[in-house]
């Protein structure tokens, strides 16, 4: 199903899959507002801070093209730009599920990886694969 969702970037370490260390992987296990969640070496959840800026139209990637006049979602597309304020630790207690889709450059074959995370009082307690498919 597709959808919002929000990100988590993995930088503790996936014993046995250091290939997906530090990569996207994206959960629906919170608010899905395109948020990005960092799991550190530290085994903390840490939540980046951003404010948003309006672009001016003239600077936006489709201004003064013909698909800017046909289609008006085009006029929407970069219309704000991210601005990170840090991070914040969460102090998360609890599971969290997220997952990727991940393909070798050379190979045709995806698979499907997707970890379980328990935090108890803010730290990682356990960090586990719960599905390894080929898609």
């Amino acid at each position: 199903m597709m959808g919002m969702y929000d990100e988590i970037i993995v930088e503790y370490p996936l014993e046995g899959y250091e290939f997906l260390q530090n990569k996207i992987f994206q959960t629906k296990d919170f608010d899905n507002l395109m948020d990005i969640y960092k799991i550190t070496k530290e085994g903390r959840l840490l939540l980046e801070e951003v404010e948003y800026e309006p672009v001016p139209e003239e600077k936006r990637p489709y201004y003064g093209t013909e698909q800017w006049d046909k289609n008006p979602i085009f006029q929407i597309i970069g219309a704000l730009k991210r601005n990170s304020l840090g991070w914040k630790d969460t102090n998360y207690h609890g599971i969290i599920r997220f997952y990727t889709l991940y393909k070798e450059t050379d190979d045709k074959e995806r698979r499907w990886y997707e970890f379980e995370a328990k935090f108890t009082d803010g730290n990682l307690e356990k960090l586990e694969l719960v599905e390894d498919d080929n898609v």
